[in-house]
């Protein structure tokens, strides 16, 4: 009976093993030194974007430095000593708070990347871009979802311009960006409130408190134990049709519960009345009796033969 589908973006419609393909440095900043500072206070983290990024780093050979006093600003980035230095990496909207406009940003976003900002101090020291691509299944599973009449809704924190970017590669109309890790249970109940039952599909620890609002969620085969233990059913593929698949599935068995309540009440209807006449032989009776119970399992066991409509 599902209506709306709320979907996390990293790791649910994208492949969740994001890389750095930008790097832009300013001002007195160069590549190494930016990939050194942001990689150093990133090593810490177990967000996706960070793991990319000291990935980057260990991949050019960049020893890194031990971070001090790192706190997190949850959904927005960290920041911490590095050198000596105060270095803070986060969001573009995060980072510009502190240093003004970003520049490349714009551009990076629209092309579908996250957009990671490095300040040191007071200046900003460069811009990071980073892909995470795009399921193969995702645009697939979307448009079969459409045909169950299931509306499918995208969380981001990214900004704007990446969430659009990443929705109309998979065919998603509507979504939301800038949605801290808090928000998107927030938008699942405000979903609900509007009376349209609501699930969830995520992969993330972020994802959990969402994935417990719904009224039935999916975690994402490689999630999180923590999404996993607050979901309502783990997807064996990380595979948005699978979530397609249960719902095909479930409206399956409902339709043969109702062929089977119909199959269990028939006999009765009918016999009922013809016995209560003294119409009806006992024998035939009984024998009425183990058919309806033979209806009932032989149609249940039809369901062996169901296969996901791909269609």
């Amino acid at each position: 009976k599902l209506k709306v589908l709320v979907v996390d973006k990293t790791g649910t419609l994208t492949e969740g093993r994001p890389v750095v393909t930008d790097v832009a440095e300013v001002g007195a900043g160069n590549t190494a030194e930016l990939l050194r500072l942001a990689a150093s206070l990133e090593q810490g983290s177990t967000h996706p974007l960070a793991a990319a990024i000291v990935a980057r780093a260990r991949a050019d050979d960049i020893v890194l430095a031990s971070p001090q006093h790192v706190s997190t600003t949850a959904g927005r980035g960290l920041e911490g000593e590095v050198d000596g230095r105060h270095v803070a990496v986060g969001s573009a909207s995060w980072i510009a708070q502190r240093v003004g406009a970003i520049p490349h940003a714009d551009v990076l976003a629209q092309a579908g990347r996250s957009v990671v900002a490095v300040a040191v101090g007071d200046r900003l020291f460069g811009v990071l871009g980073i892909a995470d691509p795009l399921r193969a299944t995702s645009p697939a599973a979307v448009a079969r979802l459409g045909r169950l009449g299931v509306e499918v809704v995208m969380l981001t924190g990214d900004n704007v311009a990446t969430a659009q970017a990443i929705a109309g590669q998979a065919g998603i109309a509507r979504f939301e960006a800038g949605v801290l890790p808090a928000g998107k249970a927030d938008a699942v109940n405000q979903l609900k409130a509007a009376g349209r039952l609501v699930g969830m599909a995520g992969d993330g620890i972020n994802d959990a408190p969402a994935l417990a609002a719904a009224d039935v969620s999916f975690a994402m085969a490689a999630g999180s134990d923590v999404a996993m233990q607050a979901a309502d059913i783990t997807l064996m593929r990380d595979d948005l049709g699978s979530v397609a698949d249960a719902i095909s599935l479930s409206r399956a068995t409902l339709a043969k519960i109702r062929q089977n309540l119909f199959f269990a009440f028939i006999y009765n209807v009918l016999g009922i009345p013809l016995a209560a006449l003294g119409m009806l032989n006992p024998v035939i009776a009984g024998a009425a009796m183990a058919a309806s119970s033979v209806s009932v399992v032989s149609n249940s066991l039809l369901l062996r033969r169901w296969q996901p409509n791909k269609d």
